[in-house]
Parts: C-alpha cells; sequence; structure tokens
C-alpha cells in the first residue's frame, strides 16, 4: 500500500516516526513523510529508502511568512497543497494517511475522503491535556493562547476522533480516556513508543561503588522537573556531605536550559550539575553507560497522565533503575516492574531520600536487571512493530 505519514515537526529527526516508517517500509508498503521545513532543506529528499517531502523553502521572505507557512493547522494552504501533491499516487483506494498529532487530523480525514483512502491518526500526545498542562506552568502570548486553547482543543479533538479509521495510542491511560469520549473500542490500538531490543548493544550495567550518576535526555522544560530533581539532589548532598555523592548529567535543549544553570549555582552544586545542551546519539549513549540512574522526575499533570516518555524504556533496557514521580502510567510500570523508584510530586525532600535509596548498588543492581527483563518481553518495539503492522494491513 502507499502509506502517507504527516509530521508537523521537521524531519529528520523524530524517534517514533522513524519507527512507524521503517516497520512499515518492512512490511512491504512504500512510505512518504510529509513534514514542516523550518530547517529549510531540500522539499524532495530520502533517508533509508523513504521519500520525505517538506513544506517550500522561504529563507529569503520576511520572517513572519516563513512562521506562517509551517503553521502546522488543518487549514494551512500550504500544509493541504503538499499533501494533496504527495498523496498523487493513491489510486485504487489502497492508501493509509497516518497523521501525527491532532494540530493536522482534520486536513487527514478531508485529504482521505478524496483519494478515498484510510486515515489513521498517531495520537502521540493529548493535545488538550497538553495544553491545560502547559497554561498552568508558562507565560504564553496572546497567540498562543489562541493557538492553543484547551477548550478549542477539546472541542476539536471530540470532533475528530470519531471519524478517524484507526487510532494509535501510546499507553493504556490514554485509550482509557478515549473510550471515555465515545471512540469504539475495536478502533484504538496502542503501540507504544518503545525501543528495539538490540538499540543498546553489549552486557547489562554493571553497578558498582555509592557514587549516583543519574542521567536526564529529553527537553528542558518545567513541565520536565528538571528544577526539582536538581534542588532533590542539593539536599541530598547536604545529607551526604560531599558534592561527590552524586553527579547530575542532564542533555537536551529547551527554554530552561540557563534557567537550571543558575538554580544549580544557586544552590552551589554546579560542580555536582552538568547541563550538556543537545548531544549526538553517540555522546548519548556514552553518557548513559557511565551513569547508574534514569531520571524522570516529570510535575504531575493530566498530560504526562495519558502518555509515556521513550525514555523510561531507554533507560530501563541500559539496566538504569529509574527515578521519577507519581505520573499515573510512569509510576504503574516501574511498581508493576519493581525497576525504579517512584517520588513524591513537587517534593525535592522526597527526592533526595529515594536517592539514598539508590546509593546502594545491589538495590540499583536488582532493580536495573528487572527493567531490562522488562523491556525483552514486553516493552520492546518489536512487540509494538507486530501491532502496528496488523493494524494498517487491517485497515483494508
Amino acid at each position: 500500500m502507499e502509506v502517507l505519514i504527516v509530521y508537523k515537526e521537521d524531519y529528520p529527526w523524530d524517534v517514533r516516526v522513524e519507527k512507524l516508517a521503517l516497520s512499515l517500509k518492512s512490511d512491504g508498503h512504500k512510505v512518504t513523510i510529509v513534514a514542516r521545513n523550518r530547517d529549510q532543506l531540500p522539499t524532495k529528499d530520502e533517508s533509508y529508502g523513504i521519500t520525505i517531502h517538506r513544506l517550500p523553502v522561504t529563507h529569503r521572505l520576511p520572517k513572519f511568512i516563513q512562521i506562517a507557512v509551517n503553521l502546522p493547522v488543518w487549514f494551512n494552504p500550504f500544509w493541504l497543497w503538499l499533501l494533496f501533491r504527495s498523496s498523487g499516487s493513491m489510486k485504487g483506494g489502497r492508501g493509509v494517511i497516518i497523521i501525527r498529532d491532532l494540530p493536522l487530523v482534520k486536513a487527514g480525514i478531508m485529504l482521505a475522503k478524496f483519494r478515498k483512502s484510510k486515515m489513521v491518526f498517531d495520537m502521540a500526545e493529548c493535545y488538550p491535556e497538553m495544553y491545560e498542562s502547559s497554561a498552568k506552568f508558562y507565560n504564553r502570548s496572546l497567540a498562543t493562547k489562541i493557538l492553543k486553547s484547551p477548550r478549542f482543543a477539546t472541542h476539536y479533538e471530540k470532533n475528530v476522533v470519531t471519524k478517524v479509521d484507526r487510532i494509535l495510542v501510546m499507553i493504556q491511560e490514554s485509550k482509557d480516556r478515549l473510550l471515555s469520549l465515545g471512540v469504539q473500542e475495536e478502533k484504538i490500538s496502542i503501540v507504544s513508543n518503545t525501543p528495539p531490543v538490540d538499540k543498546f548493544k553489549g552486557a547489562i550495567h554493571e553497578h558498582s561503588g555509592n557514587q549516583l550518576r543519574i542521567v536526564y535526555v529529553g527537553f528542558l522544560s518545567k513541565l520536565r522537573g528538571l528544577d526539582l530533581l536538581i534542588e532533590g539532589a542539593a539536599h541530598y548532598i547536604k545529607s551526604q556531605g560531599t558534592a561527590e555523592a552524586i553527579r547530575i548529567d542532564i542533555i537536551g535543549k529547551g527554554a530552561q536550559k540557563e534557567e537550571l544553570r543558575a538554580l544549580s549555582k544557586e544552590l552551589g552544586i554546579s560542580e555536582s550539575v552538568k547541563i550538556h545542551g543537545w548531544l549526538d546519539h553517540n555522546e548519548v549513549d556514552k553518557l548513559m553507560g557511565q551513569a547508574n540512574v534514569g531520571a524522570l522526575t516529570y510535575r504531575v499533570c493530566g498530560h504526562w497522565n495519558h502518555t509515556i516518555p521513550n525514555k523510561i524504556f531507554d533507560y530501563m533496557l541500559a539496566g538504569l533503575p529509574v527515578l521519577a514521580t507519581e505520573v499515573i502510567p510512569i509510576a504503574r510500570i516501574l511498581r508493576e516492574t519493581d525497576s525504579g523508584l517512584v517520588c513524591k510530586d513537587l517534593d525535592p525532600i522526597d527526592i533526595s531520600e529515594k536517592m539514598a535509596v539508590l546509593r546502594d548498588a545491589r538495590a540499583r543492581t536488582i532493580m536495573g536487571r528487572n527493567g531490562r527483563v522488562a523491556v525483552e518481553n514486553k516493552y520492546k518495539w518489536e512487540n509494538d512493530e507486530k501491532i502496528l503492522k496488523t493494524t494498517i494491513n487491517h485497515l483494508y
């Protein structure tokens, strides 16, 4: 079949989009990725045998026009034109359009109807919940308040979720939410953001010593709770009496980067906390190999309670116990697999106390092995890939 995967951000790179595309290509489908183009890359490209179509190159135009061209809303004529052009080879009613995330779903529904194709909504994030959570923690411009209105997103989502042929969700909690909105259960497939079991080659991490080496990989934002992690580290250092008791490597980009550096300095623990910025995969893997704990001290909110970060599975696969807060899906998985510790929300002192438990290399070893086994047996892409392929192949 012809499969069109529509991603509202720039591509490359997104781990989930790549996994979807490569898995469907391996199943014999012809796959095209349609993406934004703020990075001003060629409008037609190829990666691993997958065609990539991007929005127009607009670097010579004023900035506000570049932003408008790439704005991911279903009525944007540039997106509609690109989707129409990219789906031109869909013939005979055997095409599949996969729209990643809510903003462009209505455009996908319109295109699927026009092309007599099937429409799949890949709901990696619950946008009404995400917008609601973001509104609590960020000062937003008037334009952002309008474009990312939780009330509008809720109305829009209810309008489209019953009109698509299938919905891919990341976690059971997201499926339960859709069921409460009246979506038929047979239309929903859980395809999580799990890693392939060979992502980290070599033996399970060997834990030794009492020094904590905590790693975080992801975006740097208030919702990610990295300030809570740093504050917890400050309490832990005070209880241990030495800055050598802990080392935290924070890898990623985002608006909170300088705030986190300033907080580390203010608390007097700059020598124990390193904010790396964005690193390539080899450097990330190296720091993951040096670490002995993975951190996910997210602020508990509706957004995190209905999705799952791929990093929880990466940490588990790498043999790292996970230090997390009471986010419902994360806490459920850690308790189910005994592969980490769950801290109270917004409580740096409790985070510090859980760090003290993880000081024990034997405890880290047991939780790390439990996590690795859980991924090898259950939380691996090989399992989710089967569900993905079955879902797509059963559309016709």
